[in-house]
């Protein structure tokens, strides 16, 4: 049986506590963590089924278990995509997950926050446009899904914490 891994997304203020976290363990099969569902029981919850690897793309691990105090890296197989993608594909002009998918030809349909991370926090706490951040923290972590499918389909992956 193929191994259950996981892909995460987080999205933090400033003070850099989560207010986000979209997960997926595949690109039909994804989900989020906030508000009240932001619990640890939850964040457990969502890591226990995984017997293969957590992917993220940047300091998310890092985050994630200082928010926490989990000790993900220890007790899982963690792979940093920024940094797999550096690796193995040497020369690029950005690695920027926005550059990856328009390379890779990945299309989504919320791009607003690519350019200006401070206006996604600023709608997030806009009730009347939270719905906005939702759709693209969720398609963040889809698309990362397909983005490592896509750059790493005969590839072995390296381990990164």
């Amino acid at each position: 049986m193929k191994p259950t891994d996981l892909y995460i997304d987080l999205e933090w203020f400033m003070n850099q506590d989560i207010y986000l976290i979209g997960y997926a363990y595949s690109a039909t099969n994804a989900g989020q963590l906030y508000d009240e569902t932001l619990t640890m029981e939850n964040i457990i919850a969502m890591l226990e089924p995984v017997d293969g690897s957590i992917y993220f793309y940047g300091p998310d691990i890092g985050m994630l278990e200082k928010n926490t105090g989990l000790e993900i890296r220890e007790n899982f197989n963690c792979v940093n995509l920024l940094k797999e993608f550096r690796h193995k594909l040497p020369g690029l002009p950005s690695y920027r997950l926005s550059f990856m998918e328009e390379k890779f030809g990945i299309a989504r349909s919320q791009k607003q926050y690519k350019t200006n991370i401070f206006k996604l926090v600023e709608d997030w706490n806009n009730p009347y446009k939270k719905k906005m951040v939702l759709k693209y923290n969720l398609e963040d972590v889809v698309n990362l899904v397909r983005l490592k499918q896509l750059v790493f389909q005969n590839l072995t992956l390296e381990k990164y914490g």
